[in-house]
Order: structure tokens, then sequence, then C-alpha cells
């Protein structure tokens, strides 16, 4: 099966870009809400409130993750080679669950060895993190995985990962649908999907992020990012048309729907055009760039490059590990270094971290998911090189 490393890439720079989101908001210039100064009485708001925000939008990336799961896990189905359920599910459990229940004991870890006491120096978010002590229910919880609860305790981002697993175990059935059917099929369930999910939102308490209700709407994205799977070819030819400063074109509008939520922050009309705080928005801006990724050679040639194609290699373990390797140490170093000096320092040992776990735990997890799918056959090495579909979040 043809293997889209261009994805990888773009994998990657929205992991890089939850990395840089989550770092930046140490700092209380970034957190803050500044909508309402202007761009000359406060320059910050070029990075905060224009479609520079892309650079550093962690929720954006989680919808382009959403996206390229549903693309790739697809590809299986639209070539007639999908596995059994069982085995799928085993492969999923491999590579998703196995790196995340080694990070998980990780961070609980370091809580315990480095924690004193409340943080009181930093944004809200950060003074607020790691204050709970580990308990037997919150670790239960965290190890079933797929249910509803506060999962920001010892690693805060791994919310994400409880709806990938969630619609990776439903995906098969929804697959079903799009095989069968086309697009004027998939796209109102997609849109049904989410309608329904913000309808019930606003009816019912959910406490947590991993509520089940939001994962019909995430959902929705891995349905549109099958569709773009289902239909590459036609939209590959339509893309074929543009030329030249049409793509670049094409590359801004897409910018500017990826992060149409930044763009004028806080205004009315917001009110209007996005529903789910703009998922839709930014997932036609998600859909621009992977079309574009795919057919632009120029484009494809740039996201092929090593650098970023190791970065989307260890994307899920950057992910995994950046927040634990912040944390410990702003709580190990806090009051002995500049908190910019701690920022940094944990910028790169996050990239050492995240390739440790790549090659030592990822690598080994996805092998071992291959060997308990085929009854003892050694994978080929080109069999595991790479994210096979997991998704990382914000």
């Amino acid at each position: 099966m043809q293997r889209y490393e261009e994805l990888d890439s773009l994998r990657g720079l929205a992991a890089l870009a939850v990395m840089i989101g989550h770092f930046l908001l140490v700092f209380a210039p970034i957190a803050q809400n500044t909508s309402d100064l202007s761009f000359f009485d406060y320059p910050l708001n070029l990075f905060k409130y224009t479609p520079l925000h892309a650079i550093w939008g962690g929720h954006e990336a989680v919808i382009m993750f959403f996206l390229l799961s549903g693309f790739v896990l697809s590809l299986p189905f639209f070539s007639n080679r999908q596995q059994s359920y069982s085995k799928y599910v085993i492969k999923r459990i491999c590579r998703i669950y196995i790196p995340f229940l080694v990070a998980l004991l990780i961070a609980i870890l370091m809580r315990e060895i480095v924690y004193v006491s409340k943080l009181t120096n930093l944004t809200s978010y950060y003074n607020n993190l790691w204050v709970i002590p580990p308990n037997v229910t919150s670790i239960i919880h965290h190890l079933l995985f797929v249910g509803n609860y506060n999962t920001t305790r010892y690693d805060p981002i791994l919310w994400t990962l409880v709806h990938e697993m969630r619609i990776s175990l439903l995906f098969p059935f929804i697959m079903f649908i799009i095989v069968k059917s086309s697009w004027k099929v998939g796209l109102p369930l997609a849109l049904v999907l989410s309608i329904g999910a913000e309808i019930m939102l606003e009816n019912f308490e959910t406490k947590y992020m991993t509520n089940f209700v939001i994962s019909l709407h995430y959902a929705s994205f891995f349905i549109i990012g099958a569709l773009l799977a289902k239909y590459q070819k036609e939209l590959k030819s339509a893309f074929s048309r543009l030329h030249g400063w049409r793509v670049m074109l094409m590359l801004i509008i897409g910018l500017c729907f990826y992060s149409f939520k930044w763009i004028g922050y806080g205004e009315d009309f917001h009110d209007m055009l996005m529903p789910h705080s703009g998922d839709w928005m930014t997932a036609i801006g998600a859909s621009i760039f992977i079309i574009t990724a795919l057919s632009s050679v120029r484009l494809s040639r740039q996201l092929q490059r090593k650098p970023l194609l190791f970065l989307g290699k260890i994307s899920y373990s950057l992910y995994l590990y950046h927040m634990i390797i912040l944390l410990s140490l702003i709580h190990l170093l806090n009051g002995e270094l500049e908190t910019t000096f701690i920022v940094i320092l944990a910028f790169v040992a996050s990239f050492g971290a995240g390739a440790l776990s790549y090659y030592f735990i990822e690598l080994p997890s996805i092998r071992l998911g291959k060997w308990l799918t085929g009854w003892g056959k050694k994978p080929s090495t080109a069999a595991v090189s790479g994210s096979d579909g997991v998704s990382t979040g914000a």
C-alpha cells in the first residue's frame, strides 16, 4: 500500500505546533486575552490574532490529526486490504495504548519525584497542573483509557488519545458506509454527527474533555479524512489546474480557514460562522493543506526532506512527552533558572525524549502488534517504519 510521506511531515509539523503552543502558554502575555488591543498598541497580537496563530495553534492541530487518521486508516478499506476486526483492534491497541501507558507511568513517577508545592509564578494553567497527587481511582480510569475522566492530572494532553481510541474502535463500521456510498452520504453523515453532538452538548452536562458526546463530533473529521482519501484522484485532478500564484493563493486561503477562529477573535460574526469553536473552518483549511501536500510537486518535495520526515516519525512520542518534560523541569528548576531558559531546555529535551520513545517504545509496540496479528511472522522493516495513522493532539 502506498505510503504518503508528505502526510507524515504534516503530522510532524502539527505536533510541533502543539508543543510550541503549550510552551508559549507558560508566559502570561501569550496566555492572556489581549484581543481588545490594537496591533499598534500591542504588536504581539500579530502573532496571536492573525493566521500566524497557526504556528502554535494546538486545537487546530488536533483537527488536522483527526483528518490524517481518517485518511490513513481508510486506505486499506478502499484497496480491499482491510484485516479482520480483531486484528485491527489488536494493532490499534499496540500502536496507541502501549506508548500511552509507558508515558502515563513516567508522568506519575516524575510528578512524585519533582513535585514540592503548587507553582504561583506562572500562568493559571500551569500553576494548577500536578497539584493533585495520584490516587488509585484516577490511575484505574487512566488504565481503562476510553472512559470519561479527568485526563489533565498527569499528562494534560491525553484527552485527544481517548477520542482517537474510541473512534478507531468504531471506524471499521463507519467505513462500511463510506465504502458503499458516495460523498453525498458521507459528508451529510459527518455533519449530522457534529451537529447532533452540538445539540446534545447544549442539553447535557459534560464534566470532562473526554465526554462521549464530543467523540461523535470528532468522528466527523475522521469521516472527512476518509472522504479525502476516497476522492483524492478527483481532488488532485482539480488541483492540477492551478499553477503558479494560484497555488500560493490556495495555501493562503487554507491558512485563513485553518486559523479563522483567531482572525477577529471575540467578534460577533464568529458566533454565526463557527459552531464547535470553528472546528469545521479549521477542517476546511486542514483539508486544503492535505490535498495541496499530495498534489503540489514543489510542496511535496519540501515535505519529504529528512528533518521533516524524522519529525513526523517521532510526532506521537513528541506529543506524549513534551508536557511531562516541561512540567518536570519547571518544578525541578523553578527559582534556579529563568523561566525562559527552562522552556528552551525543555524544548530541546523533548526532541530527545521523543526520539528515544519512538525507537525503544513505539517501534517495538508496532512490531508486537504485527507479530500478534501475523501468528509469529517477523514483520519486514518497511512494515514498521511509520506512524500508522496514529493521532496526536493538544
